[in-house]
């Protein structure tokens, strides 16, 4: 087993096609978005990390949301038979798609995806893995940054995956120019 953190992040570069993010971009542009928030369990509020600058985002369907949804399927396959683990071999499932949108200024603050709350009804577990891609590259600015300042280089239709805990916190840098839509889901 690799002990080096990068070892486990994997960019699938233009792993949808360019129409294919073109449709969805213009889907998602008439979703309601909301200002993005996180859950402090210290004070049990949902807030914003990053002040005025938080992120919108949105769970709304689109006519393509469920298409999405399958072919992240297969990228999530090929990143478990990649590292060919015998006691990781599997999931039980993962989330409907989050779309994000990052206008002008906006950014996501330094997190990581140990979020539990997605996992208060039905679905008992937590998240191993995150499943983030964009769907254009008509912006400016938007970098996405693991650990202090690994730098991914997405590009319009890039999928990327990486373990959801507390050893890959990451961030979105603000958007300078254009408004950044991507999407999220997440693995248990």
């Amino acid at each position: 087993m690799k002990t080096d953190l990068k070892n486990y992040i994997q960019l699938y570069k233009n792993f949808l096609a360019d129409d294919y993010c073109n449709k969805i971009v213009e889907e998602i542009k008439f979703l309601k978005f909301q200002e993005h928030t996180f859950y402090d369990p210290k004070t049990n509020k949902h807030l914003p990390k990053s002040g005025s600058q938080e992120l919108a985002m949105s769970f709304d369907n689109t006519h393509s949301k469920n298409d999405l949804t399958k072919k992240l399927w297969h990228a999530i396959d090929r990143y478990i038979k990649f590292y060919n683990f015998p006691w990781f071999d599997s999931w039980q499932g993962y989330t409907a798609i989050r779309f994000n949108e990052y206008k002008e200024s906006k950014k996501m603050a330094l997190h990581c995806d140990h979020i539990q709350s997605m996992f208060d009804g039905d679905r008992k577990g937590i998240p191993i893995l995150s499943v983030l891609g964009t769907l254009n590259d008509d912006y400016k600015g938007g970098e996405f940054i693991l650990f202090d300042d690994y730098k991914i280089n997405f590009e319009k239709g890039d999928v990327l995956i990486f373990p959801s805990n507390f050893l890959y916190p990451h961030k979105v840098e603000p958007i300078t120019k254009g408004t950044r839509y991507s999407y999220i889901s997440w693995v248990w």
